[in-house]
């Protein structure tokens, strides 16, 4: 568990990668404790905007090591980071287990309502390095942070069937704009 000051480290690391905080929403509200803040980080170049959880960490779930979840999209997309991080969030919470990379969450229907996007990934970081994903090293890591990755329905079966490695392949080969809920499916 983080002490105060490892907190403040954490909140460096994300800064160093993601950007400039641009707002805090709070774990508490008039009704309840999630359990967890939200943090909205914007970078200018490329103008993209990331939502972490911060707090999600602390909770009782089962975890080789305690997590944050991280979406990264195009600064107009940032309403719909904040969704998938918060009700991913949410979801890992009222099961009490974690997220690992490769695991797929589908939906029934549409995330984004007018795409095509119905499932997540969760994946190391494709845009941060692999400085990133384990605080506060590969070495000693204390924390993980899983990035939240929309995919497609044909993408997430793609996903069970030859593994996720492969289809950041097939993005590289489409030169998908994974940052882009509206991107059009790669299979």
């Amino acid at each position: 568990m983080d002490t105060p000051g490892q907190s403040g480290e954490v909140l460096k690391h994300l800064e160093r990668h993601l950007g400039t905080v641009h707002k805090v929403e709070s774990a508490k509200s008039s009704k309840e404790n999630r359990g967890y803040d939200l943090i909205f980080f914007h970078n200018d170049e490329p103008p993209i905007s990331t939502v972490v959880t911060n707090g999600l960490r602390f909770q009782s779930i089962t975890s080789m090591l305690p997590e944050e979840l991280v979406c990264t999209l195009w600064d107009g997309q940032e309403h719909i980071a904040h969704y998938l991080v918060d009700s991913t969030a949410s979801m890992l919470l009222r099961g009490g287990c974690s997220l690992d990379y490769g695991m797929v969450i589908e939906n029934k229907q549409p995330i984004v309502s007018n795409t095509e996007i119905q499932a997540i990934l969760a994946h190391p970081s494709p845009y941060f390095g692999n400085t990133f994903d384990l605080f506060p090293n590969t070495n000693e890591p204390t924390l993980q942070m899983i990035s939240l990755i929309p995919i497609t329905l044909a993408e997430a079966a793609f996903v069970k069937k030859e593994g996720p490695e492969a289809l950041f392949e097939r993005f590289r080969e489409n030169r998908a704009n994974i940052l882009d809920v509206r991107r059009p499916s790669v299979v």
